[in-house]
Formats: C-alpha cells, sequence, structure tokens
C-alpha cells in the first residue's frame, strides 16, 4: 500500500521522498531500466530521446535524466500510483519501498521445491543449483549457509553447487533477511534444509610411503600414506603384516628408533566400498655412509657381429648408462664393437685400475650364452664358437682380483643366457672349459652380479623402444640413493611389472656377497688415489683438434678436423675436411683391415672410423674432381686419438 495518495503528482511528493527516491533509482542503473520497460511497453518515448537520454553516465547526470524522467511521466499524466504499478513491473523494490508501507517476510519457493524433496545425491563434478525465494517490502536479502557456516559472497536466491570435494557434503539452508531503509534488521527467516549427498567413491591412493628409508638410531621413522574417497578413508598401518595399534592415521610415527624397528611396513586403507594396501616400505637404521677413493666403470657394447645377427639397441644401452654414471662421479670408458682380444685387453686395463677403496662397474650389452658359466662373445666370434673364444663373467672376476682387491665390484651383463645348441655347435659340448679362479686376497664381500636375465633364458629387446628392457629400467634406478643391492632389486621388480608374452621368459637374476650399505652414489674421497687412477684422465682424454694441412700441389690449404663420433664411445672417430675449396674429399685406409672400419659420407668430406687403432694410424686423405684424385696425403691420427686405443692392441690379455 502506498504512503502517499495514488493520485498525486509526481512532482508533488515530499522533497525528502522525491530525493531518496532518486537515489535509489541512481543505484545499479536502475533510472535506466525503468526508462526502458516504459518506452518498450508503452511507446511514448522517441528512439532520439532514449538515446540521449541513456548517453548520460555520470551519478550528476543521472540524477538529472531521472528528473528529466520524472518531468516526462508528469507531462503524461502518470500520478504516485501508476509510478508505483511501474516499478513494481520493473522489480525495483527499494524504489518501491519509499513510496509503499513495509509488506512482510514471506518464503515463497522452498529450496526443496523444484526436486520435490529434501535431499539429493550428486557425482563428484556434477551440480545442481537450489533456489530459495522470498517476498517483501523492502526486498528479502539472502544468506546461504553449508552446515550452519555462511558461504561467503553466496547472497542471492539461487545456490549454485559444483561437487569439487567430499567436503561439500552436509545441510544447506537459506537466510531470508528484511531490512528497513535505514539497513536496520526488521525480520529473518529460515528456509528448510537441504541435505546434499555424495555418490561414494573407491579409495585412491594420491601419495605413497617411500620404498626405502634410513632412519637414525634413536630418531623418528615417520612415513606417509594419503588417499582420497568416499565415505572419508581409514587407516591402519601394518608392520610385516602384523596389525600395529595405534596406528590409524594418515602418518606412522615411531619415536626412539632402534635396529628392532627395521622391518617392511604398508598401510591397509579402506572405506564402505572398497579397500586397498598401499606399497610396501623397507625401513633400515641409518649407518654412516660409505666413501670411494674412486669410481671406475667399463662399458662394452658388442651390436655388429660378423657372424651374428646385430644387438640393436647395445651402443643405445650402453651410452645410456655410461652418461648416467658420469653424473654421479663415474669415470667411464665406453667402448663398441670389440673383438676378443681387444675386449680382453680392455678388461685388463679397467682391472689395473681396481684398488682398494674403489668402486668398479663392468656392463656389457651384446650377444652370450651359457654353459657352466655366463659368456660374453665378441664381435668377431667364428659361427661355430668355443668357450675359447668368448669370455667368461668368472675369468673377469679372476682378472679383477689377482693383482688388486677393489672395494666394490659390480658387474651387469646384459645378454642372453642360452646354452648353444648340440645339433649346431656339437663342438663346444667336447670341449673341456679353463677354471678360474676367483681370489680376493682381503676383500670376499664386495661383488654384485646383475643379469638381464636367468640362466638358460633369453633377454628381449622391442622394436619400437630406443632402449632394451633392462636398460629402460635400469636407468631409472642407477642414480638412486639406496644400497645397491636395493636399487638392482627395484630394477628386477620393475622390469617384471612390464613383461608381456614371451618376454616373460626375461629373468632378471641378482647374487650378491656385499653386506656394507654400498650404494653407486657414494661421495667420492678427494684426498687419496692410486697411481692407476691418477693416470685414467690421460688414458681416456679425447679432444677435439684441429691441423692445418697443405696440399702443395694443388696449394689448397685446409683445417683436418679430429674428434668422437658418438660419445660416450672412444673408438668411433670422425675425421672433417674443411677448406678445400670447390674440391671433393676421400678417405681411405692406408693399411686395408677385416673387416672394413671406415665409412664415408659423399659430399660430407668426412668419415667414421670404428676402432680406428687397427689402422695403424694411417689415412689417406685425397682432393679430388669428378671422382678422379688430384693429390693424396698420409695422415696419422696417432696422436690424436686416445691413448687407451693403442693399448687395445699393445697390452696383454689375460
Amino acid at each position: 500500500m502506498a504512503k502517499y495518495d495514488e493520485k498525486m503528482r509526481i512532482p508533488d511528493l515530499p522533497f525528502d521522498v522525491h530525493r531518496e527516491l532518486i537515489d535509489e533509482l541512481s543505484r545499479d542503473l536502475g533510472w535506466i531500466v525503468l526508462a526502458r520497460y516504459i518506452a518498450d511497453e508503452y511507446d511514448i518515448f522517441s528512439l532520439s530521446w532514449m538515446n540521449d537520454f541513456e548517453r548520460e553516465q555520470n551519478p550528476l547526470d543521472s540524477r538529472r535524466q531521472i528528473q528529466k524522467l520524472f518531468d516526462e511521466l508528469d507531462k503524461r499524466l502518470c500520478n504516485v500510483g501508476n509510478l508505483c504499478i511501474l516499478l513494481e513491473n520493473c522489480e525495483l523494490l527499494n524504489a518501491l519501498s519509499v513510496l509503499c508501507y513495509p509488506e512482510p517476510l514471506t518464503i515463497v519457493k522452498q529450496p526443496k521445491s523444484e526436486l520435490g524433496k529434501d535431499n539429493a545425491m550428486i557425482a563428484p563434478h556434477k551440480g545442481i543449483t537450489l533456489s530459495c525465494k522470498a517476498t517483501s517490502l523492502p526486498p528479502p536479502q539472502y544468506l546461504w549457509y553449508h552446515n550452519n557456516v555462511e558461504l561467503e559472497n553466496e547472497t542471492n536466491g539461487d545456490l549454485n553447487i559444483v561437487v569439487t570435494s567430499t567436503t561439500q557434503e552436509g545441510e544447506y539452508k537459506c537466510q531470508v533477511m528484511q531490512r528497513d531503509r535505514d539497513g536496520y534488521l526488521m525480520r529473518q527467516l529460515f528456509s528448510d534444509t537441504f541435505y546434499l549427498k555424495i555418490k561414494p567413491l573407491p579409495v585412491v591412493i594420491i601419495e605413497q610411503p617411500r620404498e626405502y628409508i634410513e632412519v637414525k638410531e634413536g630418531g623418528t621413522l615417520i612415513l606417509t600414506c594419503k588417499a582420497i574417497g568416499h565415505p572419508e578413508p581409514r587407516y591402519q598401518w601394518f608392520r610385516d603384516n602384523i596389525l600395529l595399534n595405534g596406528q590409524d592415521s594418515i602418518e606412522l610415527r615411531i619415536n626412539d628408533f632402534s635396529v628392532q624397528d627395521e622391518d617392511v611396513y604398508r598401510c591397509y586403507i579402506v572405506n564402505e566400498i572398497s579397500s586397498l594396501y598401499s606399497n610396501s616400505t623397507t625401513v633400515k637404521m641409518e649407518q654412516t655412509r660409505c666413501k670411494a677413493v674412486a669410481k671406475v666403470a667399463l662399458l662394452i657394447a658388442n651390436s655388429d657381429y660378423t657372424n651374428f645377427d646385430p644387438v640393436k639397441k647395445a651402443k643405445n644401452d650402453a651410452a645410456l648408462i655410461a652418461r648416467l654414471l658420469e653424473d654421479i662421479g663415474f669415470n667411464v670408458i665406453c667402448l663398441s664393437n670389440l673383438t676378443v682380444n681387444q675386449m680382453r685387453n680392455a678388461i685388463n686395463i679397467f682391472c689395473k685400475l681396481l684398488s682398494e677403496g674403489v668402486y668398479g662397474l663392468f656392463y656389457f650389452a651384446g650377444h652370450g650364452f651359457n654353459m657352466q658359466d655366463n659368456y660374453m662373445l665378441a664381435v668377431d666370434s667364428p659361427k661355430k664358437y668355443l668357450r675359447t673364444d668368448a669370455i667368461c663373467d668368472s675369468q673377469l672376476l679372476a682378472m679383477a682380483h689377482l693383482e688388486t682387491d677393489p672395494t666394490l665390484l659390480v658387474v651387469i651383463l646384459d645378454m642372453c643366457l642360452i646354452v648353444p645348441s648340440r645339433d649346431d655347435n656339437p663342438e663346444i659340448h667336447k670341449e673341456i672349459p679353463i677354471i678360474y679362479e676367483y681370489k680376493s686376497k682381503k676383500n670376499r664381500r664386495n661383488l654384485i652380479r646383475a643379469y638381464s636375465t636367468s640362466r638358460h633364458c633369453p633377454s628381449y629387446e622391442r622394436k619400437a623402444n630406443d632402449f632394451g628392457l633392462y636398460v629402460t629400467h635400469l636407468s631409472k634406478y642407477i642414480k638412486s640413493t639406496v644400497p645397491v643391492t636395493k636399487m638392482f632389486k627395484q630394477v628386477q621388480i620393475s622390469l617384471e611389472k612390464t613383461l608381456k608374452g614371451r618376454e616373460r621368459d626375461q629373468i632378471p637374476q641378482l647374487t650378491s656377497i656385499v653386506v656394507k650399505p654400498y650404494r653407486l652414489t657414494d661421495m667420492i674421497n678427494e684426498g687419496y688415489s692410486s697411481t692407476a687412477i691418477k693416470s685414467l684422465s690421460t688414458l681416456i682424454t679425447f679432444p677435439t683438434r684441429t691441423i692445418l694441412q697443405t696440399f702443395t700441389r694443388l696449394g689448397v690449404e685446409c683445417k683436418i678436423t679430429v674428434g668422437s663420433f658418438e660419445l660416450p664411445y672412444l673408438n668411433i672417430v670422425r675425421i672433417a675436411v674443411a677448406h678445400v675449396n670447390n674440391y671433393e674429399v676421400s678417405f681411405r685406409n692406408r693399411f686395408p683391415t677385416d673387416p672394413n672400419n671406415l665409412y664415408s659420407f659423399p659430399g660430407k668430406n668426412e668419415c667414421i672410423l670404428y676402432n680406428p687403432q687397427t689402422s695403424k694410424g694411417r689415412v689417406i686423405i685425397s682432393i679430388c674432381r669428378n671422382g678422379n684424385e688430384l693429390e693424396t696425403i698420409e695422415f696419422n691420427m696417432n696422436d690424436y686419438i686416445p691413448c687407451l686405443l693403442h693399448e687395445l692392441e699393445q697390452a696383454c690379455g689375460v
């Protein structure tokens, strides 16, 4: 009901009422809403008048425009009663409350009205809209609550809920308030309660406890496992499958840790619809970290065989492991495609570096076989090979301990261990093998042997992968800080999870007599190293060198660059010739090799030499035109390749 005579002219309203009415219409551009409504419904204002009318946007201009609007309405005999109707139709209720008496607060729509029930179950990431509508004058204000906690910025009649967390489950209700013109609370009501349920979710572990952890004596063991699900997951920790009383939270905590607390721990997580076990954690007492005097690795990748199929991933595998070992402080010797004599000499060089305090690692990728022992095949192995044509791991171990006694020796053989067929190779079954003795002088607890597969079993590669199966998983863990035996067990477990079909015939094997917690990542004690270790850098240094060379008769002064073609391999060398004007360059060995070890690239003026020491250091470089040699020089590489390569040919094999 209007406070004033409905037939009263608008200009006759009391001054303070007139001003308050203008103030309300100025808020949120309510006067434009009113003007547009009048223009659309009654067609009494021209388009140009409306454009001029809306152009004014600042508060002072708004007041003038509202007054102008009132004047236009007055000219058209619009009285207070008509204005009240217009304001109500435009839902400009705050302005209407200036002219009318208060009307009681009433909730006309409850949150459950549209659903017909006071609860709903919603799946995660789905949504629902709850609505509450009330009538009153002055108009009602809304405030939503969740479990009796005010929801920030939810101040209109519609509450849009998108389920992103299980914490959104619970009771929702709306508080409706009526305030007078001065802001004082006149009345308030609460809607009916609506209960939102979230559909159950199975347990999903989002944070696993660490697989391995060491704790100082007297310290605190803390393991954490976090999971999500609905209803909220419950936790229970176990030690070696024995329930731990009181350990029923996200965090397992054991104070004053001692050796008696060493064991395997895991967590059981459950809710009303599912359950899971976490990964197991091996917990050990922290011991003083070991230090190495030096760390040395020899890696041999035999991929291109004279009489057998290539081992396509061998070079990639050895190169990857070499780079990872360099990252953790190893001095690395990495070689490719060695003959049996070169392999023996390389092993001999390696073993001379293995003195007390040294960590040594040997890795071989290529063809292999098993006959009472595990044998590595060189690239020049005959079709019907004997054990004397190969090198077995017992021979390697005998060489490693004959004169020296390293602190740690890790041998990794990444090869098949199938027994040669009696039909295809009967002679090897008649051969009397050589027995190699393992003669450690002092350290009998320093050896770890890891095999990519077990005896009588194959080792696989996948065509689509860059690396063999074993190295794919070894590379994940080789830089880890866990003891080396634990590291290889992690590799076994990781590989086992991925094997498919015939690949399951590949069964990684590990043997260890190590008792101390050696790690490949152990620090190096810089205070001491043997003479052999000190000379190692001289053996393997291979900088890229550029030499000026003149072809005298043609008057061509060129640059010859010698360097590694494929790091980290020391025995694959690139020779490139530059600044030869418009001439072509060709390359050939001064002394032919069998098999050929020199490959050139037409148009590139460069060549690649595999095991360049077999060429006796002499390469013929020719300047050509149209395929005809015009002038040649004999280039001596001996001064530019690693010294170690010369020793591969000169040292005596064992």
